[in-house]
């Protein structure tokens, strides 16, 4: 199984997975380096500064890291602002783990960005088959980002190290690579039953463990060759049933295609209740029509977003951003979502509890059926002069059929560190540097985390 696996990670990729993966890169670079400015980010911070120096980026500080620390620390961030990329099926976050790996990696071994960019679509692959194979029972028990990302981010690693390698060695490599890969999976649910770094910890040390697997692998470590499916492998310790099939099918795409963006700093799934809410603000502002006046408000959407999201009080940011009552309230008063409507002041205002009173959530079997396939949601809200505002939304936004655009993602790139750091102009030239790069004929070695660096390195520290 572990050859017609490699087989599929090491497909070459067109150019619509080429230009799909210069977005996430974008993406993850401004969710990324506004979460170092966070609360839950200064553990990391403060375990970055006792650290050696090394050649590596660092996204908190001009020091430079090691490659395993850099992967370690700037995998810590991704997920803090919940702004980060998801897969639907999968149910995973690919790049908070792929992406810093990636970047490590490319630090002590010099790449051409093509290759870069070929090292990252391997990465999503490997994480998001390796999801869909475990499947949705999986994810119920386990943080599915952190134990599949550790195979995205060992993936990426290994190409890149062995990208000038013949291909028999290649192969070799990357097969072992994913093989110890195994040996480090690791994430439970529990983490989100409380306060903490937890969930932050668990893909730093995915992201690390996947780097170290590929160095390994490179320095002759073996292990079983049946390590993911054997009797005792992987597959049957995290999941009861498993689809073999999702792991070694053929296909003539690239699975970073399916992914989609987060354009609100909030649980994935609060995304398809905030959609809906938000047409209903727009349409009851065009009809003169008050929240004062709400009667009653009735959300529809699937199991798994009730599970995670129903919070009626929510009592901090976190679970704020994973409250579904607290997120229709924000899209009905306000028209947007902005990161600081989850601060205590904001989840104390007494419009924001009167709109929490009137919501009723109810799971609506068929979203539930659909669900991880489709993330949808639907609202009725009832005014007390009888005017009712309906919508459903099948498809949340930044979803694949509900896309955000190229210059929707860069902006929110481009603002997320503009709001951080006074780097107005690098900031634009680096994006504008990775969206319209050649890379075909470009044989120099990759330099855009470089440029990062110097961006880092203007932060007030």
């Amino acid at each position: 199984m572990i050859d017609k696996f490699v087989n599929q990670l090491i497909k070459k990729p067109n150019k619509i997975s080429i230009k799909k993966a210069k977005l996430e890169i974008i993406d993850w670079i401004g969710y990324s380096v506004a979460g170092t400015f966070t609360e839950q980010a200064k553990p990391f911070n403060n375990l970055q500064k006792i650290l050696p120096n090394g050649k590596s980026l660092n996204l908190f500080d001009k020091k430079q890291l090691s490659v395993f620390d850099s992967a370690f620390i700037n995998a810590s961030v991704g997920n803090i602002l919940e702004l980060d990329d998801v897969h639907r099926t999968s149910i995973i976050h690919p790049g908070d783990t792929i992406i810093p790996a990636a970047i490590a990696t490319a630090s002590h071994k010099k790449v051409t960005t093509l290759n870069f960019l070929i090292a990252i679509i391997s990465g999503y692959e490997a994480a998001i088959r390796m999801g869909n194979c475990l499947g949705a029972e999986h994810y119920k028990t386990f943080y599915s980002s952190s134990t599949c990302g550790v195979f995205g981010a060992a993936t990426a690693s290994s190409y890149i190290l062995n990208v000038n390698n013949d291909k028999k060695s290649f192969k070799e490599n990357l097969r072992n690579s994913l093989n110890l890969a195994t040996m480090t999976s690791s994430g439970i649910w529990q983490c989100r039953k409380g306060e903490g770094e937890a969930k932050q910890y668990a893909l730093a040390n995915a992201s690390k463990c996947g780097v170290t697997a590929a160095y390994m692998a490179q320095h002759d470590t073996r292990a079983p060759i049946d390590m993911i499916e054997g009797e005792l492998g992987f597959l049957k310790g995290y999941a009861k049933k498993i689809e073999y099939n999702e792991l070694i099918k053929e296909e003539n795409i690239h699975l970073i295609n399916e992914i989609s963006n987060k354009p609100w700093p909030a649980c994935r799934h609060s995304h398809p209740v905030i959609g809906v809410s938000l047409y209903v603000k727009q349409e009851a502002d065009k009809k003169n029509v008050t929240f004062d006046e709400i009667k009653k408000i009735e959300i529809e959407t699937y199991s798994t977003a009730i599970e995670f999201c129903d919070k009626k009080e929510p009592k901090n940011n976190i679970e704020g951003k994973f409250s579904l009552q607290h997120c229709c309230a924000l899209s009905l008063i306000y028209g947007k979502i902005m990161d600081e409507y989850f601060n205590i002041s904001y989840l104390e205002k007494i419009q924001v509890k009167n709109i929490i009173s009137k919501i009723k959530i109810i799971e609506n079997k068929k979203m539930s059926k659909n669900f991880p396939i489709n993330y949808s949601a639907s609202i009725n809200v009832k005014f007390k002069n009888g005017l009712s505002i309906k919508k459903t939304n099948i498809h949340a936004k930044g979803d694949p059929e509900n896309p955000m655009t190229e210059k929707e993602i860069c902006d929110k790139s481009f603002n997320l560190i503009e709001n951080k750091i006074e780097a107005k102009d690098d900031v634009n030239l680096l994006i504008e540097k990775i969206l319209n790069s050649k890379e075909e004929n470009d044989t120099s070695n990759i330099k855009w985390f470089d440029d990062l660096q110097k961006i880092i390195n203007k932060k007030e520290h």
